[in-house]
């Protein structure tokens, strides 16, 4: 499929670990290890549906998750535009979701400097510990231990090890004092893109420089010695990061849109 670079890079991460395959024009997506995982297991569309083709689209994701039944949401993906009034309207009435964020691209970054910052490599296997840590202090409703976003989490994890086994993705530490308060992971993917994965600072050590210089260090780096081109990242429109990206030199682009049916877990994407 020709959709978003993000898109693309989207799909190539989910081919490390998953399956990614076209059928009748719907480019079906599979994570079957962390079947929670929406956007990891959806249908994407290759334009956005109709109000009218919601109801079969509904029923054509069910069918085509049969055979994976832990995956009890239905996600449908497209890339665009925001989703319309009308389109909107049907979906509540399905009962659906709507979900969309937006990609940022930049072709050099802003380099910076934090006091008493320092960032490195990490070794996915060696720093293991500190990893899942940092990233379950992020995350408030890991905290709060429902289990079956534990499960949806872990998944991704995992995903993680596996990105970084095939050789095409790094993981990334920033350190005060020798604690781990700051990571994120960079994936090379075709066309000389670089993808940034889950950017996440420790909430007691944000507002101190951590986030941006992290993000210029891996960045720039990327395309000093990976051969990147571009460097893609995305973000909820509304979230607190997207100024400390804009000010590094990325631009908001276009749009990545999904409706989304909730099963009986209510897994977060």
């Amino acid at each position: 499929m020709h959709g978003l670079p993000l898109t693309e890079t989207d799909l190539h991460l989910v081919r490390l670990h998953g399956r990614v395959e076209v059928v009748d024009g719907i480019t079906v997506v599979r994570v079957p290890d962390n079947p929670g995982y929406r956007w990891g297991n959806c249908l994407h569309l290759a334009s956005p549906p109709a109000a009218s083709e919601l109801q079969n689209l509904i029923q054509l994701a069910r069918d085509t998750f049969e055979d994976q039944p832990e995956s009890s949401h239905v996600m449908l993906r497209w890339d665009g535009e925001p989703v319309d009034p009308d389109l909107e309207a049907r979906a509540l009435e399905l009962g659906m979701q709507v979900d969309a964020g937006q990609v940022m691209h930049a072709t050099a970054l802003q380099p910076v400097e934090a006091e008493g910052v320092s960032i490195r490599p990490l070794h996915i296997e060696d720093d293991w510990e500190d990893i899942v840590a940092l990233n379950i202090a992020c995350d408030p409703e890991e905290i709060d231990g429902v289990a079956d976003y534990i499960a949806f989490k872990e998944g991704l994890r995992r995903a993680w090890q596996a990105w970084v086994a095939t050789g095409t993705a790094t993981w990334w530490g920033a350190f005060i004092e020798g604690r781990l308060v700051g990571q994120a992971g960079m994936v090379c993917c075709p066309e000389q893109r670089g993808r940034f994965q889950s950017v996440e600072t420790h909430p007691e050590f944000r507002r101190r420089g951590v986030c941006s210089m992290l993000v210029s260090t891996i960045g720039n780096h990327a395309m000093s010695e990976l051969g990147c081109t571009t460097l893609l990242l995305g973000v909820n429109p509304k979230g607190l990061a997207l100024h400390i990206y804009a000010k590094l030199g990325f631009t908001l682009g276009q749009w990545q849109n999904s409706l989304v049916l909730l099963g009986e877990r209510p897994i977060d994407r």
